[in-house]
Order: structure tokens, then sequence, then C-alpha cells
């Protein structure tokens, strides 16, 4: 699962909303209603939890490649995955 997660993402520009969709998906539970994007965006990082045994969360490390303008929602904002770890 995490190699497959890595080969997906890693170099790969998107939107936030794009990325949390796409780990949503793969079964883990979404960031948005934790209310933490401000957090996420400071540290350039995210951690999502997987139910399963073998992996419980993953650590998503990105760049902002375009941030949101004023006038649009926290989410909305462009990253590029850097690096997928264990958590």
């Amino acid at each position: 699962m995490l190699e497959n997660l890595r080969n997906e993402l890693i170099g790969k520009e998107m939107s936030f909303m794009e990325l949390d969709s796409h780990m949503t998906n793969e079964g883990f539970y979404s960031v948005f209603d934790d209310g933490v994007t401000e957090n996420i965006k400071q540290d350039k990082n995210v951690i999502y939890t997987f139910n399963h045994e073998d992996l419980n969360q993953v650590q998503i490390f990105f760049n902002i490649t375009i941030d949101n303008t004023e006038d649009e929602v926290e989410e909305a904002f462009y990253l590029e995955v850097t690096q997928i770890e264990e958590f």
C-alpha cells in the first residue's frame, strides 16, 4: 500500500481537495472535517489515518505550488507531493 501511494503521488501536482479525494478513495479518512487545514499548510505535511492492521497512518510531505487567494476557502491550494512515510 505504501509503495503504491508513493508511485501514484510523489512528484504529482494536484489540489489539496484532489489529494484528499484520492486518499479517501484508497480507504483513508478525510482530513477536511478536522479543521486543521491551516496547520497542514504551515507544516507542509498531512497525516492520513487508515483502518488496516498493516498500515495505520501515512504522512505526506508536500510543497505548496499555488496558494489559495483571500476570497477562496483555505483548502483551495495546490501542492506537489515530495515524500510519503509511514507514521
